[in-house]
């Protein structure tokens, strides 16, 4: 396959991609696979990333799989002759990937951003506990505070044209972070500016009425079909799963010996002795007892 077949290829995968860690993982093994063409690879997903014709939800699961790639690729890294493929040129872009992603007021991403972007600075061996601190807590000053009473809007936000000029002297890691933060303070700002100016409606609605705000008529071109909404749930279940298992995952230093967890079951069930008949009768006559009391602890009685 050569380089031009395998971009047409690559772009296809990345347009059709969902959140699985199987698709994820699928897609960076492709790529992975085509390094060599790494020049036409990488010119594509960041194609993908800034078109406009590309819904949110997909960029934001092509960022899902910017992590997967860095994983996989400092994994084959190790095994290979090939030096870290696309890990270079994926960092320097992060601060323009994220805004293209997070674009203007649109931060509904922006917690599956903040967890793939962990897991990217884990590998630089970069101490992020400040930035994980601030974005966990309240941003906003007394300036934003009385700027937000005045009804006046949150700043405009550097572009994705201008972010390069922002990376000058600077480690892009650092970039996307400050960029990830400010978008958190833009999330909080935007939150309390609405709160606090928007009217409270008043009015009652029949309850025939409720379901039916929006005339049905309406053809506008970002109301979403019945498969795109659910595609989308799909999409989100996937995504709170992966920052869920990420929460499980336990780095053990190297240089000091763990038992497995095969090694402890089999040490436990090597220790304890087969019960004997008079011991196995006591322990099931004890479980008969807590049965009995559990039935007794229900009030319906046909439990």
């Amino acid at each position: 396959m050569d380089s031009f077949e395998a971009a047409t290829q690559f772009a296809q995968i990345l347009r059709n991609l969902t959140p699985s860690i199987q698709n994820l993982t699928r897609a960076a093994h492709f790529a992975l696979k085509h390094c060599e063409s790494e020049d036409y690879l990488f010119p594509t997903i960041l194609e993908i990333v800034y078109s406009d014709d590309v819904d949110l939800n997909t960029k934001a699961t092509i960022f899902q799989f910017i992590e997967i790639l860095f994983n996989e690729s400092f994994y084959y890294s190790k095994n290979s002759k090939v030096n870290y493929p696309y890990v270079q040129n994926l960092k320097v872009a992060l601060p323009k990937i994220i805004l293209a992603i997070l674009p203007k007021f649109n931060n509904s991403s922006i917690f599956n951003v903040f967890t793939s972007l962990k897991s990217i600075s884990a590998h630089f061996k970069l101490n992020c506990d400040e930035y994980i601190a601030k974005f966990h807590s309240n941003l906003l000053d007394e300036e934003d505070i009385s700027n937000i009473k005045l009804d006046i809007p949150f700043p405009e936000e550097v572009s994705v044209e201008e972010a390069p000029d922002a990376m000058v002297d600077k480690d892009p890691l650092l970039v996307a972070w400050d960029l990830l933060i400010q978008k958190k303070k833009q999330s909080q700002y935007e939150r309390a500016r609405l709160v606090e100016n928007s009217a409270v409606a008043t009015t009652e609605v029949e309850e025939d009425n409720l379901f039916s705000l929006r005339d049905k008529t309406d053809s506008k071109k970002d109301l979403l079909s019945k498969r795109q909404i659910i595609s989308r749930m799909e999409d989100d279940r996937e995504s709170h799963k992966r920052s869920k298992e990420i929460l499980w995952v336990v780095n053990r230093p190297k240089d000091i010996l763990y038992l497995s967890e095969e090694e402890f079951l089999t040490n436990y069930w090597e220790k304890c002795n087969k019960l004997g008949e008079a011991e196995e009768n006591e322990f099931l006559d004890t479980l008969d007892e807590l049965n009995k009391l559990v039935e007794l602890s229900y009030k319906d009685k046909q439990y």
